[in-house]
């Protein structure tokens, strides 16, 4: 089950960091990243044994705040491949849901093929461009897009 991170709590912090540094090096965000975004966006994390294994964070777009953008998503070393990262996200776009959130888009790798089968087949995200330079030179990101279902619309 997911919770929305609401607190500064040191602890959950340092685990934030260090889930994110795990999977992104250098990237991944810090506590200079994740305090605006636990204040400002959304931060839902996911515990396995009441210990915190995975995380996503969103922030909406500010031209059409009905679509959050999803900064980043990253689940513990050692717990990868084993669908946590897909509840993760499901329950987290459930949970956008029910904040009039309507779409969410995302930037990954085009050589991430995991990333990539992942939202595109088991989470129903559609590419909608490709950006050569988006990072920097040679890094490259497919952007990609997905209407979300709120639960009144479901039958």
């Amino acid at each position: 089950m997911i919770e929305l991170v609401r607190t500064m709590d040191p602890e959950i912090i340092a685990r934030l960091v260090q889930i994110e540094t795990e999977a992104f090096g250098q990237g991944g965000l810090n506590v200079w990243h994740l305090e605006p975004l636990i204040r400002h966006g959304r931060v839902y994390v996911y515990r396995l044994h009441n210990e915190i294994v995975g995380l996503v964070h969103y922030m909406l777009d500010w031209d059409r705040p009905q679509k959050a953008y999803m900064v980043g998503v990253s689940i513990s070393k050692e717990l990868r491949g084993q669908g946590i990262g897909a509840k993760l996200l499901k329950e987290s776009f459930d949970a956008l849901a029910k904040e009039t959130i309507e779409e969410v888009e995302l930037t990954v790798d085009p050589n991430n093929l995991v990333a990539v089968k992942l939202y595109e087949s088991k989470l129903g995200f559609l590419v909608t461009d490709f950006k050569q330079d988006e990072y920097g030179e040679g890094e490259a990101r497919l952007i990609m897009k997905l209407v979300l279902r709120s639960s009144s619309t479901e039958q």
